[in-house]
């Protein structure tokens, strides 16, 4: 990147003015001390390469010539412009937001976006071919939807996300193993344990809790004032989402397969 881009680029990290704030969905990012905007710009690169990729516009597509008339084509290509004028562009798809917190990035995902989605791709494909694409980012936690962090408003939040996943089952379906991870940052107010045991209730006896080998792992994030939610696939899979780990991981395999093809 040239010298102006990066100072356009730093310049807008620093004086961004946007705020974690209610009704929101993005991804927390955990990523080197000091190294924050290097890791929101290799974010922004990965998460745009993945969006490319899963939210693909069929209005790339090119379009069939029907053979109409000089003014139909004029009238389709005006509508063709206002219905992509309309389409989020592509640098609208995310948007950094300061925290005030070292090592701890925020970045908002807008529609069509879906960070569950996004996040569980990107870490499927490194767990999957060992291909890391990042440096100073460290794990990334997906949240489908944020609110104030308060009892309330996370009990209403809690009810919204987990009813397509819990409650619509049938009875004689089979019960679902998951966990709840409640994580707190920089709040006093919200208690760990009274978090930990209204989700559960809200999720009903019908499911089994498993810390050990859940399918569902219900994240909440508590983060000064605000609340983020989600529910997470192959969370211990995918180690706690965490990128670093994942590659140790997969190393840690490859120089196994090593040692056992020098003692064959």
């Amino acid at each position: 990147m040239s010298s102006s881009k990066n100072n356009r680029f730093f310049g807008r990290y620093k004086n961004s003015k946007a705020v974690l704030e209610p009704n929101i969905s993005g991804i927390f990012i955990s990523c080197v001390k000091t190294k924050e905007p290097l890791c929101i710009r290799e974010c922004y690169d990965l998460f745009d390469e993945y969006a490319d990729k899963i939210y693909k516009s069929t209005d790339e597509n090119p379009s069939v010539d029907e053979g109409g008339s000089d003014k139909d084509d004029v009238e389709t290509s005006i509508a063709k412009e206002i219905a992509q004028m309309k389409q989020p562009h592509k640098s609208r798809r995310f948007a950094s937001i300061q925290t005030g917190a070292n090592c701890v990035v925020f970045i908002k995902t807008n529609p069509p976006v879906n960070p569950v989605q996004l996040v569980h791709s990107i870490l499927t494909d490194l767990y999957n071919t060992g291909q890391k694409k990042t440096r100073f980012t460290m794990r990334l936690v997906p949240i489908a939807q944020t609110c104030y962090a308060n009892m309330n408003d996370i009990n209403r939040m809690a009810e919204e996300i987990l009813k397509p996943r819990f409650y619509a089952l049938k009875d004689d379906q089979q019960k679902i193993r998951y966990a709840v991870i409640p994580n707190i940052r920089h709040n006093h107010n919200v208690d760990r344990m009274e978090l930990i045991t209204m989700i559960a209730k809200l999720v009903g006896d019908q499911h089994i809790v498993n810390l050990d080998d859940p399918e569902l792992v219900i994240i909440v994030d508590v983060f000064k004032s605000i609340c983020g939610m989600s529910i997470l696939e192959d969370y211990n899979k995918l180690k706690k989402y965490n990128i670093e780990k994942i590659f140790e991981e997969l190393n840690e395999k490859k120089d196994e397969e090593s040692i056992k093809k020098v003692e064959q």
